[in-house]
């Protein structure tokens, strides 16, 4: 017997290079949940600059340690506030930007399939958007049907170029990772494959799920976008003083200073209506702060004013938008507040989806904006990521203390042997 919905509870982070803490984590994670007595099925999460570029760029288990904390996190509050065992059975990274499954019960959990794509400088992944695709068996295990009866969903992680003025290439950066994201890498359990990588061969499952390869929008698929989409609530910076008007918590709504009225200069509302990016995609509507750009260093847990950095309007940058299908429905969506160790606020989204299979006709799952490029988009991706160790190695040698103390050693080491070479050849020896 069929369940009638699937909950899932999305979350996007910027987490700004910076290492969290866990139990602050775990405490305000599931705070954007619309009650707890409904546990999401599955919970994913969207993590931008989840690590400093050096670590980001080579992985390993360094960038492993990044991901840690939340993964901890996710298990603690799920134990402690739901009484449940959430499995993570999916993780991936393109470059800063990862993406993190954890399932309720993962054995319903048919499949996984990984895409990626850079939209950075040279196409690597300082910014761009890593994706799963989630086979999910609707059907009771003890129930004998149609095996088929597997709901599609495509999560896509994305962060897209910043600063106030670059509308245009973050719709051409939509474009971008629309056309460059094709689920072709298959994976179980909490494998990261390096997306692009000839690491993921051994990922492919032996008897895998058939089906075809597709890209972001497909006729049999739910999709959702969470990230750091970066659309800002000015085409420029602050100017001089400006920011004495930025919004605090105490303004009512009909003062001048209230939030809601930097929210009607929002840049990705207006671009997206009028199909220049994020296309086909809706977005509940926003009745929460801006969720950046906050002064880190100035902001301490018990602080419940906005510290707003100076010399940027603060802005919905992160934002979690659908694919509108029958019977979907936003039940919660908001931002996590109390959680103020990045110079962002994470935002959630409970939302429910039928447990049927989706089979579209029509529309943008079946004309997508930009087809994907199913040929191409391996040998783009591999060569963006033999740059990326490249970029990656030169960061961690002079981006770093460790690295500046590899290059003194292997230095003095240098010296050293011209110094004994130099005496050997004087002495005749």
């Amino acid at each position: 017997m069929m369940n009638d919905k699937i909950h899932l509870y999305l979350i996007t982070f910027n987490c700004a290079l910076l290492h969290h803490d866990v139990a602050t984590l775990s405490s305000h994670l599931l705070s954007g949940l619309e009650s707890r007595s409904v546990k999401p099925d599955l919970i994913v999460l969207s993590l931008q600059e989840v690590a400093p570029l050096s670590t980001a760029f080579l992985g390993g288990p360094t960038l492993t340690g990044y991901f840690e904390p939340f993964s901890t996190a996710v298990r603690t509050a799920t134990r402690k506030q739901l009484d449940e065992d959430y499995s993570l059975v999916a993780r991936s990274n393109v470059g800063l930007t990862g993406i993190m499954v954890f399932a309720r019960s993962p054995a319903r959990v048919k499949e996984i399939r990984y895409a990626g794509v850079g939209v950075g400088l040279w196409e690597m992944g300082n910014k761009g958007g890593v994706g799963v695709k989630v086979y999910y068996n609707v059907m009771d295990g003890d129930t004998d049907g149609d095996s088929d009866k597997t709901v599609e969903i495509n999560f896509l992680a994305a962060h897209l170029a910043p600063d106030e003025e670059n509308v245009q290439l973050r719709n051409e950066n939509w474009g971008s990772i629309v056309r460059g994201l094709v689920f072709d890498i298959l994976g179980r359990g909490d494998a990261a494959p390096e997306i692009g990588s000839a690491s993921t061969e051994s990922l492919i499952s032996p008897q895998p799920y058939t089906v075809p390869y597709s890209g972001l929008y497909s006729p049999t698929a739910h999709l959702f976008v969470l990230g750091d989409l970066n659309y800002r609530t000015a085409d420029s910076r602050p100017v001089g003083p400006e920011f004495i008007i930025f919004p605090q918590p105490d303004d009512p709504p009909s003062s001048n200073k209230h939030y809601s009225n930097l929210l009607e200069h929002d840049q990705l509302t207006p671009q997206r209506k009028a199909n220049k990016t994020l296309h086909g995609l809706e977005e509940a509507p926003i009745t929460f702060p801006p969720t950046y750009k906050y002064h880190v260093s100035k902001t301490s847990p018990g602080d419940h004013s906005w510290n707003w950095t100076p010399l940027r309007w603060p802005s919905w940058t992160d934002r979690i938008l659908y694919l509108p299908s029958e019977n979907l429905q936003v039940h919660k969506y908001t931002s996590i507040q109390q959680i103020k160790s990045s110079d962002h606020r994470p935002v959630a989204a409970h939302i429910s989806i039928p447990a049927q299979p989706l089979s579209a006709s029509d529309g943008w799952r079946v004309r997508p904006p930009y087809q994907p490029d199913v040929k191409g988009w391996k040998p783009a991706r591999d060569a963006a990521r033999r740059r990326e160790v490249i970029v990656g190695y030169l960061a961690y040698l002079f981006g770093t203390l460790a690295g500046w103390g590899l290059l003194a050693a292997v230095t003095a080491g240098g010296l050293g042997g011209w110094w004994i070479l130099r005496e050997l050849i004087v002495r005749g020896v």
